[in-house]
């Protein structure tokens, strides 16, 4: 005798994603996240930047942060963008 299953219990069992789901959409990001993080504490000396008028000397481990939040700033206004686009 075997239990029928409803539908709703479907509903509820496809609301959870699979492990391989979760390794796909997590994973490259934390590869790119533990990479950036190795190439920022092997790179501590300090270094001169000149940007347009502006010269200054900061830690290289500063500015590897400050790009890489830049780039996740641009890459989250670009797929929200792209999201809206798609709803629309």
């Amino acid at each position: 005798m075997g239990m029928r299953r409803s539908s709703r219990d479907d509903e509820v069992e496809s609301e959870q994603p699979s492990t391989f789901e979760l390794v796909r959409r997590f994973g490259p990001p934390g590869v790119l996240v533990v990479a950036a993080l190795l190439f920022v504490v092997q790179n501590t000396e300090a270094t001169r930047f000149d940007f347009l008028w502006f010269e200054f000397e900061w830690p290289l481990w500063v500015m590897l942060v400050v790009f890489a939040a830049v780039g996740a700033v641009v890459f989250w206004f670009l797929a929200r963008r792209r999201r809206k686009a798609k709803e629309a």
